[in-house]
């Protein structure tokens, strides 16, 4: 079995490959000048692992490429799922974008593993999704630090309470409470955060617009510094630069989407998970 590495994944494919001890094929990525994408993998393996976030447009059409150049078994490994957020048909007409992604996938692959996808109905497009949670890994980067951590809604406060535990630390979430029809305020549910380091912890970090809310008021309550920590930093639209603005002492995320800011790893859960079901 030889690995495959997609060039949105360069460093975590390494990592993968060291900790399995398998080869890295040799692959040839290519650009014509029109812009058209080449793929060809030199690789005589009956069976590949593919490793690579879908993190662009171009991601997926590589993706699907490397499924027509490799023959025989496939087992693809996708750490940010891409289009996972249009897991449904909000507007009539619209396409329901992780189920197109999921087709494309699964033609070629009866197993798919993936890191923390958005939604559990993202995970209902596929057959046979194996979803690993990366929130006990950013528990146990902040073990035993005096912080409180902060869900930015209710919506994820069960991811922050995972990564809370490991820590071993408090946590709560922002809560909306509307005051009148010009005024909703903001705060945590249960913690008072007055003179504490808060750390908002969340899944994706896309353009930071929810964090960056959650930072003023979190300051505005009294906190003496806050941090935030993801999974996914997709960072879109100078989101970084944006919350540093807003007052964000660091940025943390796992090395789904590899970025400077990617200071945990989610190479071993990915390595256990494969040897398990290869």
């Amino acid at each position: 079995m030889d690995l495959v590495i997609c060039p949105s994944s360069p460093l975590l494919g390494k990592k993968i490959s060291e900790s399995l001890g398998i080869k890295i094929a040799n692959v040839q990525y290519k650009r014509f000048p029109d812009g058209e994408l080449y793929v060809r993998v030199e690789s005589n393996e009956n069976s590949h692992l593919i490793i690579g976030s879908l993190v662009s447009a171009e991601d997926v059409i590589l993706m699907d490429l490397l499924f027509d150049a490799l023959k025989g078994e496939v087992l693809p490994i996708i750490p940010y799922m891409g289009y996972a957020r249009q897991d449904r048909e909000f507007l009539h007409g619209e396409a329901v974008s992780i189920r197109a992604i999921a087709k494309i996938i699964e033609e070629r692959a009866d197993i798919v593993i993936t890191v923390n996808i958005h939604s559990n109905k993202a995970k209902e497009s596929f057959k046979k999704l194996i979803d690993l949670d990366a929130m006990p890994l950013i528990g146990e980067h902040f073990r035993e630090k005096e912080i409180i951590m902060v869900s930015p809604d209710k919506g994820s406060a069960e991811r922050v309470k995972v990564a809370a535990k490991v820590a071993n630390c408090d946590w709560d979430w922002l809560e909306k409470k509307r005051i009148d029809a010009q005024t909703v305020e903001i705060a945590p549910k249960n913690i008072d955060v007055e003179g504490k380091n808060v750390l908002i912890v969340d899944d994706i970090i896309s353009t930071g617009g929810t964090v960056i809310e959650a930072t003023k008021r979190l300051y505005e309550l009294g906190a003496k510094k806050v941090e935030s920590a993801c999974v996914h930093a997709v960072l879109a639209e100078f989101a970084a630069v944006k919350l540093f603005s807003a007052g964000i002492a660091e940025i943390t995320a796992t090395d789904t989407i590899e970025k400077i800011f990617s200071k945990i790893s989610v190479a071993e859960i990915l390595s256990q998970k494969i040897r398990e079901v290869s």
